[in-house]
């Protein structure tokens, strides 16, 4: 019987403690989910559209890599992490797609967004490809976004490309942090923007 005594009483001490924790209420804290949009304004150049031009989203998908709503940081050469605490408040691939249609129409490249409005006949069609989308923390931060965009027209069942390019930025963070990180995205599709509307205007007219 000591000898059971001597086993039993640790595992009674166990318990209690236990016991004891839960009455005290103690309990480990997690930092709360935060959520954040790529949004970016667009300057309207004093030009019109043409007439009726209208543009259709046929293809717009991004790397697996970065397609989850998490942040991805890329720590060192050869790791990545994501961020469960940080995250993009809708899937990237549909936050992008929306920024950069609302882009083409404030840039006035073209008159009408096809893909939303389906009474409108898309005079122009566009596929893109999110190559990269990540916080580089590796040295000195930076914000990268990689997009490879296609533009053509249909007509009599041919199809012309207009512009195929692919547009890389890494624009430059004061931190490694996630509202940082944000705003270095936000420069780096406003960069890409300006170069495209430049490639552009002149081969859709």
């Amino acid at each position: 019987m000591l000898f059971k005594k001597k086993i039993l009483l640790p595992i009674a001490s166990i318990l209690i403690a236990f016991s004891s924790f839960g009455c005290f209420g103690i309990s480990k804290t997690f930092p709360e989910k935060k959520f954040f949009l790529i949004e970016t304004g667009f300057s309207s150049p004093n030009l019109s559209p043409s007439k009726g031009s209208a543009v259709k989203v046929r293809r717009f998908s991004i790397s697996q890599k970065f397609e989850g709503k998490e942040l991805v940081y890329r720590k060192d050469d050869v790791s990545y992490e994501s961020d469960y605490y940080n995250l993009f408040f809708i899937p990237p691939a549909t936050n992008l797609k929306e920024e950069i249609l609302k882009g083409l129409i404030q840039l006035k490249l073209f008159e009408w967004d096809a893909s939303s409005n389906t009474k409108i006949e898309p005079t122009h069609y566009l596929e893109a490809n999110v190559r990269s989308l990540y916080g580089d923390f590796r040295n000195s931060p930076k914000a990268v976004l990689e997009i490879e965009f296609l533009f053509y027209i249909e007509t009599e069942g041919n199809t012309k490309i207009l512009l195929r390019k692919t547009y890389e930025k890494a624009a430059p963070i004061g931190k490694k942090e996630p509202e940082a990180l944000v705003l270095g995205w936000n420069e780096a599709l406003g960069q890409i923007a300006k170069e495209l509307e430049t490639d552009l205007r002149d081969k859709i007219r």
